[in-house]
């Protein structure tokens, strides 16, 4: 992974640093950098990312990818559930709209019982004010994100969402000497 320069190993006028939308972060160092090269993960996350278009699935991945998260990707909400069943993750990613079993169902789904019944969940979206109907109430959706993603966005909504303790991460099948 390439890491950028420190503010303080570059030239010593400011200029801004700029997130996804070309909005200004403040002055950090000689030259214009993309928020995400700045931030820095505390703890990687391991990260379901459930969308229908491929292309998103590469774009989120490798967003989460290069600031230290370790991610899966699934092209549908039925892969999703199963997946969901038989591991643990730390953060889910999800879209909304997808064919045959669509975001919604797969958040209710999630909060029945299971492996991820209290992982938190971000939604990606491009349609803000259904997300905002339908899930606002929903426990567990922590932030919802809209479309297209901005990078520092994506990248600081994972970082704040909470993580559970230790000993409510592990289940008898991970440890199976225990």
């Amino acid at each position: 992974m390439n890491v950028p320069p420190l503010p303080w190993d570059g030239p010593k006028t400011a200029t801004r640093l700029v997130a996804g939308d070309g909005a200004s972060l403040g002055a950090i160092s000689g030259r214009d950098q993309p928020a995400a090269d700045w931030i820095c993960v505390a703890a990687a996350r391991n990260i379901l990312i459930i969308d229908d278009n491929d292309r998103h699935l590469d774009i989120l991945s490798s967003i989460l990818a290069s600031v230290g998260h370790d991610t899966e990707t699934c092209g549908s909400g039925a892969e999703a559930l199963r997946r969901l069943e038989s591991r643990h993750f730390d953060v889910v990613l999800l879209d909304l709209v997808m064919p045959e079993i669509n975001g919604v169902v797969v958040a209710h789904e999630m909060r029945r019982d299971g492996l991820n019944r209290d992982t938190p969940i971000i939604i990606c979206t491009a349609n803000m004010t259904i997300a905002s109907r339908q899930l606002g109430d929903l426990a567990g959706v922590v932030d919802i994100i809209s479309k297209p993603i901005d990078t520092a966005a994506l990248v600081l909504a994972v970082s704040r969402a909470p993580v559970r303790p230790r000993q409510q991460r592990s289940t008898p099948t991970d440890h199976p000497l225990v």
